[in-house]
C-alpha cells in the first residue's frame, strides 16, 4: 500500500490535449496556459509548440484561421474520456524566429522551432465586442442588460440576490461594445448593491455576478494548505472529487487597508441631483460601509491606521448626478474599490479537474493545517486563475489561484 508521501505523486486523473489550426494537422504542443480573471471579459490561452515557422507563412496563419483546442479528462480505469471540452479560439498573435536557410533548396526543408501562440475564446470575444446602443424608458437595469445581451448569441446568467430593482425613467445605453456598456450601466446606476463582476466563459455564457452576496452563500470548492507533519490522508483521498484541492507550497498574501483608506478617505460625501430638489448629500463612513458591502468572511473587523488617516478627513464626490435618491451606484462603485484589501495566492499541483478553477467570481473556502495561518482561513472570492499544463511523459498540471476579500482575519 502506498504511503502518504507516495500518494502526492499518484494521479487518478490525467488530461490529453489536441490543438488544431484550420486544416493544419494536429500541432505538437507541449505547454498550455489558460488565464481567467474577473478583470478581463473573456479567457486567454497561451500555447508553446514545436512546428516549422515557414508553415505559418505558407498556410497564411495570420489571424483569420480558427483554432480548436480539445481537452479530454481520463480516469484510471477504464481509460475512456470522462469529460471532453472543445474550446473554439481566435488567433491573437504569434512569436517565433525565422530561420536562415539556403536560397534555393532542391527540396522543401522542414525545420522545427519553438512557436508561441496567444489566443482568446472566440465566441465570448465576439459577444463582448458586439456593438450595442439603445434607449429604455421605465425599465430596470436588469431589463436593459437582458435586452442588450439579447442582441448577441450568448446566454445570460444574472444573479438575482441583491440586484438593483429601481425602475428608472430613462436609460441611455451609449454606442459602444457590450462589455463597456454593461460597465457603464454599473458605474452610472449600479447593477447590484455590491461588487458586480461581468464575464463570458468559453461556452459563451455571460455571467453577471453579485460578489458581495456570493460571500454569504455556500462555497464552490475547498483548498487545503497541508502541514508537513500532519496526517493528510483524508484530504488526499477526497482530492479527486473536483471540489477539494490542496497545496504543500507556500501561500502568498497581501493587505492594503491603509492605502485604500488613504485614497478613498474614511468619510465620503456624495452630492447628487434628484429631480425634486437642487441637491442631496449621502454621507458614507468607509469602515462601516466596508463591513456591510465588502467581501466579508465572518469577522468584519477592518484594520487601518486611524491616527495617521484621521476620521476627520472627508472626500467630496460631486461629479456623479446619481438617480433620484438611489444609492446603488455608490454601493456598486465603492464596493469594487474595497474588494481586494486582502488577497492570497497559492499554487496547486496534481492532475486538476479544472472546470471549477475557471469559474471565477465564486466563493472558495481556504483551510490550513498550519496553526499560524488560521486568521487567513475562511471564504474568499476566486478573482483569477492560471492553469498550466506541460507535456512531459504525460500531461502534468498546476494551477495558480488568486483569491480576494475585504477583511483580514476570519
Amino acid at each position: 500500500m502506498a504511503n502518504e508521501r507516495d500518494r502526492y505523486m499518484i494521479s487518478n486523473r490525467t488530461y490529453d490535449f489536441e490543438l488544431k489550426i484550420g486544416d493544419y494537422p494536429p500541432l505538437d504542443v507541449y505547454k498550455i496556459n489558460i488565464l481567467t480573471s474577473i478583470d478581463v471579459p473573456y479567457q486567454t490561452f497561451i500555447f508553446e509548440l514545436v512546428m516549422d515557422p515557414n508553415d505559418i507563412i505558407l498556410e497564411k496563419i495570420y489571424g483569420q484561421t480558427p483554432i480548436k483546442l480539445t481537452s479530454r479528462l481520463f480516469g484510471v480505469e477504464p481509460l475512456l474520456p470522462q469529460e471532453e471540452i472543445v474550446f473554439d479560439l481566435m488567433f491573437i498573435e504569434s512569436d517565433h524566429p525565422m530561420l536562415t536557410l539556403v536560397q534555393n533548396p532542391e527540396e522543401r526543408q522542414k525545420d522545427r522551432t519553438k512557436v508561441t501562440i496567444t489566443a482568446v475564446a472566440r465566441e465570448p470575444f465576439i459577444t463582448m465586442n458586439t456593438f450595442v446602443n439603445e434607449v429604455f424608458q421605465g425599465k430596470t437595469i436588469e431589463d436593459a442588460i437582458v435586452s442588450i445581451v439579447g442582441k448577441t448569441n450568448a446566454s445570460l446568467k444574472y444573479d438575482q440576490n441583491g440586484k438593483n430593482t429601481e425602475v428608472i425613467d430613462q436609460i441611455l445605453v451609449p454606442p459602444s461594445t457590450l462589455y463597456q456598456c454593461i460597465k457603464y450601466l454599473n458605474r452610472t446606476f449600479g447593477i447590484f448593491d455590491g461588487f458586480a463582476s461581468i464575464f463570458t466563459l468559453y461556452d459563451n455564457t455571460t455571467y453577471i455576478k453579485n460578489l458581495t452576496k456570493k460571500m454569504t452563500t455556500s462555497h464552490n470548492f475547498t483548498v487545503w494548505q497541508l502541514a508537513l507533519d500532519s496526517d493528510n490522508t483524508k484530504i488526499l483521498t477526497k482530492s479527486d472529487d473536483g471540489i477539494t484541492f490542496y497545496t504543500k507550497s507556500d501561500i502568498y498574501t497581501g493587505y492594503k487597508g491603509n492605502s485604500v483608506f488613504a485614497v478613498l478617505s474614511p468619510n465620503m460625501k456624495f452630492i447628487v441631483k434628484p429631480g425634486d430638489r437642487l441637491s442631496h448629500t449621502f454621507d458614507i463612513n468607509l469602515e462601516q460601509f466596508s463591513k456591510k458591502y465588502g467581501l466579508i468572511s465572518k469577522s468584519n473587523k477592518i484594520f487601518y491606521d486611524a491616527k495617521a488617516i484621521s476620521s476627520k478627513r472627508t472626500k467630496i464626490y460631486k461629479d456623479h448626478t446619481g438617480y433620484e435618491l438611489d444609492k446603488s451606484f455608490i454601493n456598486a462603485n465603492i464596493s469594487k474599490r474595497i474588494s481586494n484589501i486582502t488577497d492570497i495566492s497559492m499554487r496547486l499541483e496534481k492532475s486538476l479537474h479544472f472546470l471549477n478553477l475557471m469559474n471565477i467570481g465564486e466563493t472558495v473556502l481556504f483551510n490550513s493545517k498550519v496553526g499560524s495561518v488560521n486568521d487567513l482561513t475562511g471564504k474568499y472570492i476566486l478573482r483569477a486563475s492560471e492553469l498550466s499544463f506541460q507535456k512531459l511523459q504525460d500531461w502534468e498540471s498546476t494551477a495558480t489561484l488568486f483569491l480576494s476579500r475585504t477583511n483580514r482575519i476570519n
